[in-house]
């Protein structure tokens, strides 16, 4: 027998011997079980029961209202302004100051407008005394004529500087308050025609609100009913203009302004309400009593179709709805509900 034929046999008999022992251990370990026992099953597990967030179909009252606030502002506001350029001697008041009809706010710088007002004062007085003495002496009438001639020319000279005087000087209008200052100072000048100064009068004031989104306002009706509220107390007023009551106008930012504007005015005065103060509006847009109302998370849409999804038993069915007054947080339901019905919310 050769040499390789012998290592041949060796490795035969080692792989014979390795499976006997691995069956061996394989049987030992079964035989580690009872004798007649059987493998347990795995343990049921009951499924659990959908749970759903419901509410019981009642009647009740919904209301559609607009909310926001007012300043209370003047309706009598008059701006103030030069009709020709300038330059500013100086400005009087300031913003908030309480003035009287007839007093200085500002004037303009006008050189020597004053010496020359003193020197035509001399002129007219020369020319006076010269006509009155031409009437004393009986002289011929076309003399006489002359020094009036010359006395009218004088009197118009003097007329004219006073009216450049008198439109240099800006004085106030009406009792009130000053309720704009231009940030202007002495030595600056000035265009024509742009305010310097306004005066309101505080005895005569209405509510001004100005919305960002025009659709918050766009319900809302001339003379409306408005619960302003003023402080701790609550009082009625009306409004006096909305977008639709609004004037007409070609000018594109002032219709886009009227849209975003309501004015209210108050059904009695109220001495505790002050210019610039900020108060509280609530007007009432629709209001329906003894009707159907969801929380808002009750109604579903798709593809144009409104429903609700009504519990029976545990089961879930959709219905189909039609909506009334819908409010961020409410809806009412004018037909396809009833009573004691319970509706899955979309939570």
């Amino acid at each position: 027998m050769s040499l390789n034929q012998n290592r041949s046999r060796r490795r035969m008999l080692l792989k014979q011997t390795s499976m006997l022992l691995l069956a061996a251990s394989l049987l030992s370990g079964c035989s580690l079980l009872p004798s007649g026992e059987k493998s347990l099953a795995p343990p049921l597990i009951k499924p659990s029961q959908e749970r759903f967030d419901s509410v019981e179909v009642k009647k009740g009252t919904i209301e559609r209202y607009f909310s926001g606030t007012a300043v209370v502002t003047s309706k009598r506001s008059i701006p103030l302004f030069y009709k020709e350029n300038g330059r500013l001697k100086d400005i009087y008041v300031n913003q908030n100051d309480v003035v009287k009809a007839g007093q200085l706010l500002a004037e303009l710088d006008r050189g020597d407008l004053d010496l020359r007002i003193k020197l035509q004062k001399l002129n007219l007085e020369k020319a006076t005394l010269e006509f009155v003495k031409a009437k004393q002496n009986k002289e011929d009438s076309s003399l006489i004529r002359l020094r009036e001639i010359d006395k009218e020319r004088e009197q118009i000279a003097m007329d004219s500087l006073e009216q450049e005087a008198s439109s240099a000087r800006m004085t106030a209008p009406i009792d009130g308050i000053v309720t704009y200052k231009d940030t202007i100072a002495a030595g600056d000048g000035i265009s024509g025609y742009k305010p310097i100064v306004s005066v309101s009068d505080p005895k005569e004031l209405y509510l001004v609100c100005m919305v960002e989104d025009p659709k918050t306002i766009s319900a809302i009706q001339y003379h409306m009913v408005v619960e302003v509220t003023v402080g701790k107390n609550k009082v009625s007023g009306k409004v006096i203009q909305s977008p639709s009551s609004a004037p007409f106008t070609d000018n594109k930012e002032q219709a886009e302004r009227n849209s975003k504007l309501l004015y209210i005015e108050l059904d009695k005065p109220n001495d505790k309400l002050v210019m610039g103060d900020t108060v509280q509006l609530h007007i009432m847009l629709e209001k329906h009593d003894n009707v159907i109302v969801l929380p808002r998370s009750g109604l579903r849409t798709y593809l144009g179709r409104t429903y609700v999804q009504v519990l029976e038993g545990d089961r879930r069915k959709e219905v189909d709805v039609e909506a009334g007054i819908i409010t961020s947080t409410e809806v009412e339901i004018v037909k396809g509900l009833e009573p004691e019905q319970q509706v899955i919310l979309n939570n």
